[in-house]
């Protein structure tokens, strides 16, 4: 009740409710990039690849500063994965499968980001023919098909990664069995929006929306850290190391407790990241897997 009235008042005051949280949630993330140490890298991802606003087919037309800013940070934590993945690897050529890559981002900044100490190779997968004609236009590899049905054939993949795609999975428990089955690869590097509380996303139906949509714009399960593991481990993949990257300044009591509501309101705290390996050891168990 209060934040209706507090909100209409506003309003009758002529101020921009939109570019007014724009600015309170930019604010917050420059407060976030300097606690986790990622200005640096931000910049150097700017340097890389100048313009992202291709980055989403729905987020074209809206992409402004405030996005730019925030994919930016989200970027940084994803990259910093990465590095932290390929370093444990402890090998010098390594073959990247991107699943659910919608531009081929990602592989351009890991590329420049190691050139020094990896040559990296890559196949970006998407079900979008878009995405797929973005990244081939980059002169990039790409496999039009679902995440589910991925099939390498003779091509071996050293890492997969998947930013921001398995919450959009109608069964990820299959898309990550499938891959521990049915592929050499024994590395994963994941992230999905950060939840406290698991729960279902479906907010075309909470909005009793009746216009088309796609797998880009729709979450089936947004799940807490501990039960995206828990689900994992059933498919066949163990955490070995995992962080939460908040979009606003964690460490600061009063910010956080504040803006941490704010942003659990409006979007998400922040984003969960997993290093995962292959462990079927319970996965073997259960005997009605769809293969």
């Amino acid at each position: 009740m209060l934040g209706r009235v507090v909100k209409k008042i506003l309003m009758n005051c002529g101020i921009d409710l939109k570019k007014m949280f724009e600015r309170v949630f930019s604010c917050s993330i420059l407060l976030a990039l300097k606690e986790n140490c990622l200005n640096n890298l931000v910049e150097d991802l700017r340097k890389i690849i100048p313009d992202i606003s291709d980055q989403y087919t729905s987020d074209r037309e809206s992409f402004n500063a405030y996005l730019e800013l925030k994919i930016r940070g989200m970027h940084a934590f994803q990259c910093q994965l990465m590095l932290k993945a390929i370093q444990k690897m402890n090998a010098r050529d390594i073959m990247v499968v991107d699943i659910g890559d919608s531009s081929g981002t990602h592989m351009h900044y890991l590329r420049e980001l190691t050139k020094k100490t990896h040559a990296i190779d890559s196949i970006s997968v998407n079900l979008d023919i878009n995405a797929i004609e973005r990244i081939k236009a980059k002169g990039q590899k790409a496999i039009l098909c679902r995440a589910e049905e991925l099939e390498l054939k003779d091509r071996d993949a050293d890492l997969f990664t998947s930013f921001e795609m398995v919450e959009h999975l109608h069964n990820p428990a299959v898309f990550f069995h499938r891959l521990a089955k049915k592929t050499k690869c024994n590395r994963m590097l994941i992230t999905v929006p950060y939840q406290k509380r698991s729960r279902v996303g479906l907010y075309r139906i909470r909005e009793a929306s009746y216009k088309p949509c796609n797998a880009e714009q729709e979450h089936i399960f947004e799940l807490s850290p501990e039960d995206w593991s828990l689900l994992m481990l059933h498919s066949g993949w163990r955490v070995l190391y995992s962080e939460v990257y908040h979009q606003y300044p964690y460490k600061i009591p009063i910010a956080s407790y504040f803006l941490g509501r704010f942003w659990r309101k409006y979007d998400f705290e922040g984003f969960w990241g997993a290093i995962l390996e292959k462990d079927t050891s319970f996965s073997d168990y259960y005997q009605d897997w769809e293969i």
